[in-house]
């Protein structure tokens, strides 16, 4: 249920079919949004041909245009407008242009380009100690110019939006540009303070809400894709909750959002969770809240963490509107699954399963898999075979709660729960059939438990390598 860092999935299920028709105009709306998505892993690297786009004019230019918005007071309105020229320019660049932009960039803010700079000195101990906080100071100068812009210029976007932009092709492009890492580093933090969970806006997304909005809800839905209006319609309809994080500064942009539905008992496959044909839940006798997607928006805020308090309000707000409801869940995908089990060899994967379950497999199936990929190729997820079943879901649970360093485990969505403090209710056979359901984790998803009494004692133990699982999953262990 949780599309979370972008470094980790990362973003994570599989879209449902279309059901009535949509216009065509719609569709290929949607094609755009979600080509949009791959974007990133599309585009061409070519550092080479980057750095050739900038004349030597040129880079002369930008290096003494950046130059004076790194040297100069924070208030100096001739070094402000350098900086806004800049962003429009980087703004109305094509990507291999941004890159050769950002490389002058990087060399202006680590002092490579001038006499006595970064890189040409020889200075030892507290010289260069001097000389790296002046130049982070610069940088931390720099950015607070474009934060300091308030609403849009024309088409370039607010200051604040826009350097969220910009760390997302920092992130993207920093193993190709020496110098981004600095620059990085120092963005992230002054992000972690302006995006300071006090400072963010709960608010709720209905299908009243905006268009634009909503239109945004459909592009970065990352977990589950939304196929259709009417899909979209259902997520939104009397027996769901949508809420999101937004920053004051960029009001109509969420930075995250989960998606809920209210459901008579814990839900185990998110094909019937999402079936449009579903009649409406009645909300005077509901008894769970299950949390089954949330996706982070902007990669540009990678690092910065939360997602922890979103669910945390919101289940304060559901508590507010029914204060009957006590029991909260996810449905959430694992996608690091796959990946891990390919990994294993034979022995390894026999020592998790034990002899008793390698003997039920050989006297049903023969001779059992030679290594953990042909373990996942025996795993077929519409499998009704009892033992192909139980073995998915013991491998499942093994890598949830055994696999990883010790207080983090070792997926990224049973990361994020579990540092949530929740525990590992039960794990579901046959829960996302879908072609991604089915190559990320053999159809298989879990269900992390909120408790909010027992979330510190369960975050302590995990603390101590010890996640709180569940009876049903402790017997799979």
């Amino acid at each position: 249920m949780t599309a979370l860092d972008p470094a980790d999935q990362q973003k994570v299920s599989a879209p449902l079919d279309a059901s009535d028709p949509v216009s065509d105009s719609l569709f290929s709306r949607f094609g755009r949004w979600w080509n949009r998505k791959g974007d990133d892993a599309a585009r061409p690297a070519a550092p080479d041909a980057a750095q050739q786009t900038l004349s030597t004019r040129a880079v002369k230019r930008q290096r003494e245009q950046l130059r004076q918005c790194f040297e100069a007071r924070l208030t100096d309105g001739a070094a402000n407008a350098a900086a806004l020229a800049w962003q429009d320019e980087y703004q109305a660049a094509a990507e291999p242009l941004r890159q050769a932009m950002l490389g002058v960039l990087a060399d202006v803010a680590a002092g490579r380009d001038a006499p006595g700079g970064a890189a040409g000195s020889g200075s030892a101990g507290s010289a260069a100690s001097g000389l790296s906080q002046a130049l982070s100071n610069a940088r931390i100068r720099f950015f607070k110019r474009f934060a300091a812009q308030h609403g849009k210029r024309g088409d370039s976007a607010c200051g604040l939006h826009f350097l969220i932009q910009l760390r997302s092709d920092m992130l993207r492009w920093q193993k190709r540009i020496p110098g981004l890492r600095a620059l990085d580093e120092d963005l992230e933090a002054l992000f972690s303070n302006w995006f300071d969970v006090g400072l963010l806006e709960l608010q709720p997304i209905t299908w009243d809400s905006p268009a634009s909005l909503l239109e945004k809800l459909i592009r970065y839905e990352a977990v589950h894709e939304i196929s259709s209006w009417n899909d979209l319609r259902n997520r939104l309809d009397s027996d769901r909750r949508c809420y999101a994080f937004f920053h004051p500064r960029i009001p109509r942009e969420p930075l995250i959002f989960v998606e809920v539905a209210f459901v008579p008992e814990m839900a185990a496959n998110v094909q019937t969770l999402l079936d449009e044909a579903a009649p409406l839940e009645d909300l005077r006798r509901v008894k769970w809240a299950i949390f089954y997607s949330i996706s982070n928006t902007q990669t540009g805020l990678r690092g910065v963490s939360f997602g922890n308090f979103l669910l945390k309000r919101v289940i304060e707000e559901l508590q507010r509107e029914f204060p009957k409801l006590k029991q909260f869940a996810t449905l959430s995908p694992i996608p690091g699954f796959a990946d891990w089990l390919r990994k294993q060899d034979g022995e390894s994967v026999a020592r998790i399963l034990g002899d008793k379950r390698l003997s039920r497999w050989h006297e049903r199936h023969g001779d059992v898999p030679a290594d953990g990929a042909a373990w996942f190729g025996a795993l077929p997820a519409d499998a009704q075979d009892p033992v192909i079943r139980d073995t998915a879901l013991t491998l499942v649970a093994h890598y949830l709660v055994r696999e990883g360093g010790k207080g983090v485990p070792a997926d990224p969505v049973a990361r994020f729960h579990l540092g949530n403090g929740a525990c590992v209710e039960r794990v579901n056979w046959g829960a996302d059939l879908s072609r991604k359901g089915r190559a990320q984790s053999c159809g298989v998803m879990v269900n992390y438990l909120y408790v909010p009494e027992a979330l510190d004692d369960n975050l302590a133990r995990l603390g101590d390598g010890n996640p709180r699982v569940s009876r049903a999953v402790a017997k799979l262990l």
